[in-house]
């Protein structure tokens, strides 16, 4: 019971971090800007999803226990900077002009 309701939990706080970026990725869709937001922050976002990816694979592999809310959350908020440095790009750059 405890196990289950610890996963559950998991998925939770990993669902709720992987997608803390959704809503600044729909504010920069709706109002095409992006000016205030850092590359900076995009960029140390995605090294720091990939790395730590990396690692939570990497250990789980090698212990045998999948963390599997960790892979929720790392795949949607990768995913999601991803997104949020291509509006960055294009909006940068149509702002310019």
């Amino acid at each position: 019971m405890l196990d289950t309701l610890m996963l559950i939990c998991g998925f939770c706080g990993a669902g709720a971090f992987a997608v803390c970026s959704l809503p600044q990725v729909i504010k920069a869709y709706k109002t095409k800007s992006t000016g205030d937001i850092s590359i900076f922050f995009i960029i140390l976002s995605i090294i720091g999803n990939l790395c730590s990816a990396a690692y939570i694979f990497y250990t789980n592999y090698i212990s045998g226990m999948w963390q599997y809310p960790q892979y929720v959350n790392y795949t949607l908020a990768t995913i999601l900077i991803f997104v949020l440095l291509g509006l960055k790009l294009k909006y940068d750059r149509e702002n310019k002009k």
